[in-house]
């Protein structure tokens, strides 16, 4: 890697979890109908200096609503990185939903 290149640890942030059927995820359904569970992450890039989150989850009010099951609270993940909330540089939004 050329020197003066940022080195980060990029982490998975799992924050929710939902017991789904393939059928729940494809518009039209699946002729294989099986279990497929879905997990929820947010991801943050982390480097001496700060953190970049990528993508920011949604509430345990909208895990109620959509029937999601809400382990923690994305922000609260970070500090099990020692990364504190007011580290973050910035948030990477990559889906507009």
């Amino acid at each position: 890697m050329p020197a003066g290149l940022p080195e980060y640890e990029v982490f998975a942030l799992r924050y929710a979890t939902r017991e789904a059927l393939r059928r729940d995820h494809f518009i039209g359904g699946d002729p294989h109908e099986a279990p497929m569970p879905m997990d929820y992450f947010v991801w943050a890039a982390v480097e001496p200096g700060g953190a970049y989150v990528i993508d920011t989850g949604f509430t345990a009010e909208m895990a109620k609503e959509r029937k999601r099951t809400f382990l923690r609270c994305p922000i609260d993940s970070l500090a099990l990185l020692g990364v504190e909330a007011g580290a973050v540089r910035d948030v990477i939004l990559t889906q507009r939903h």
